[in-house]
């Protein structure tokens, strides 16, 4: 049976601290803080010692005669693709399905740890190298780095926790290896490949154990129902998906969501008090759930509005803490994946903004509010703005939870609600925006928008996924041309700092936070 092994808690001297104490006095980096001097960010010069230092702990690692060979010929800095959009070259069988889920889901997962924080950030050189080869195709005003890039770029900051560190995970239902179709686990192969199967969770290391035991209950409750599992929506079936939220504190939600079909209004309360039974008073009760909420939904995802959650039994919202704030968490709410990470994240954002209690901090996809609720006591006020009328719902309400007076939330498209906040803007000492939206990235008249707002100076830009839309984003902040009334005439944005945090340790995906400041005419 496969199980990862646990090599991957290799010490992180070399990557931020070891060895500095003499060259940079001090000052704050990604493991920890040493002292009290200099400013973050960092310096070219400083970034460069930590590269040295860096190069030095590897040589010494690389050097072991036990562990070269293995080390050298297994793990090259190059990127490793997860299995999950590739064809599969064998069968899934039941001796290796956790081998192949280990591979789909966290593909650096036998990887010494120093090693794949080092192999996220040679991923961000080449995307900030070829973000330099576009912004100057697009002729802006960026300058290279001693090291090609257009901005300086900080060593990785590591996640605080390595392990179980998921605070959300959505289980699939379909036909496992045993060609059992009420399977639930996470697929492994296309849904377009005869192979592709589902795998229990069972082996993952970054999948807390309270979310596995719920998920194989959710199987041996659906396999005993008399419902089949809907594996897509032309062929019927009830049972969907589960997923499964938890906190810091251990506090617990889960959200089953089934095809409504042709069903009645009664026969879907029958399967809500079935589900309550089996999970407040019968064999389920063992997960101690503290909310239990069902979705009918109709297509692949479904608004509160197209589709209200139920809530079955329990707790309307359980509650996380960061950063000595509690949030709120519902059905849907948005909050980072990794919640020690997020802290490190938001630490991050606050450090390279510089912000000051002068500034104005414009939340752009704020969705709960988290960020803006983090950054407002360092702050003269924050206006957070959201095009889903729910989260910001959610997060005024986290921000009466927090005794915070100095926020504001609107909902509605940025595009539409910026320019009505543009003259308030306006009369602000200093205003620095902050956008972390979807994989997707933004669409090209909200970036249009952010440059006509002439009151932000600073833009901080945190992206999951930089080398893909977001890119485009980029290139647009800091473009000169475009043809008619496309073309760029106000003042661009062009890359000044950028910091990678792994929020997802295991995988080949990380934070990038990148600053931009309006070049100033």
């Amino acid at each position: 049976m496969f199980r990862p092994k646990r090599n991957y808690l290799v010490p992180l001297y070399g990557l931020v601290v070891r060895g500095l104490k003499e060259q940079t006095k001090g000052f704050k980096v990604a493991g920890g803080t040493v002292a009290e001097a200099a400013k973050i960010p960092l310096t070219e010069e400083q970034l460069q010692f930590l590269e040295a230092d860096l190069q030095t702990y590897e040589k010494t690692q690389t050097e072991r005669p036990k562990r070269t060979a293995t080390l050298k010929s297994k793990f090259t800095i190059k990127s490793i693709k997860p299995e999950r959009n590739t064809p599969l070259s064998e069968p899934i069988t039941f001796e290796n399905q956790h081998h192949h889920l280990s591979n789909v889901i966290t593909p650096y997962c036998e990887m010494p740890y120093f090693k794949q924080i080092r192999l996220k950030e040679e991923q961000m050189k080449r995307v900030l190298r070829f973000l330099g080869k576009r912004l100057r195709e697009a002729k802006a005003p960026v300058e290279k780095t001693m090291i090609g890039l257009p901005c300086p770029l900080e060593p990785t900051r590591p996640s605080p926790n390595l392990l179980d560190y998921r605070n959300k995970d959505e289980f699939g239902i379909h036909f496992g290896v045993d060609g059992n179709p009420k399977t639930v686990g996470f697929f492994v192969g296309k849904p377009t490949d005869p192979k592709m199967v589902c795998v229990p969770p069972t082996y993952l290391i970054n999948t807390r154990d309270s979310h596995k035991q719920i998920a194989k209950s959710f199987q041996k409750y659906i396999r005993q129902s008399p419902y089949d599992a809907c594996h897509r929506f032309d062929t019927g079936g009830t049972w969907r998906n589960i997923l499964v939220r938890s906190t810091q504190g251990g506090e617990k939600m889960a959200i089953v969501y089934i095809h409504p079909q042709n069903m009645s209004r009664d026969e879907i309360k029958e399967i809500m008090a079935d589900l309550k039974r089996y999970y407040f008073e019968g064999e389920g009760s063992e997960c101690e759930l503290d909310s239990l909420y069902l979705q009918a939904c109709k297509n692949t995802r479904c608004t509160r509005e197209q589709a209200p959650y139920h809530l079955i039994h329990g707790k309307n919202y359980i509650t996380e803490t960061c950063l000595d704030l509690s949030f709120q968490i519902s059905p849907d709410s948005f909050f980072q994946i990794n919640t020690r990470g997020a802290e490190v994240l938001y630490s991050a954002v606050r450090e390279i903004a510089e912000v000051s209690p002068i500034t104005t901090l414009l939340d752009i996809c704020c969705g709960t509010g988290s960020i803006s609720l983090v950054m407002s006591p360092h702050v003269r006020g924050t206006v957070g703005i959201d095009v889903v009328t729910e989260a910001v719902e959610d997060a005024k309400n986290n921000a009466t939870l927090n005794n915070l007076v100095n926020t504001q939330f609107f909902a509605g498209k940025a595009e539409k609600v910026l320019p009505k906040l543009a003259q308030d803007l306006k009369d602000c000492t200093e205003v620095v925006a902050i956008v972390n939206p979807a994989r997707s990235g933004l669409q090209q008249n909200v970036i249009r928008t952010i440059r006509q707002c002439e009151a932000i100076t600073k833009l901080i830009y945190i992206s999951c996924k930089p080398e893909g839309y977001a890119m485009e984003n980029f290139v647009k902040l800091g473009s000169l041309q475009g043809k008619g009334k496309y073309k760029e005439t106000t003042a661009p944005f062009v890359p000044k700092y950028a910091v990678p945090v792994d929020m997802f340790p295991h995988t080949n995906h990380a934070e990038l936070v990148l600053l931009f400041e309006r070049v100033q005419s």
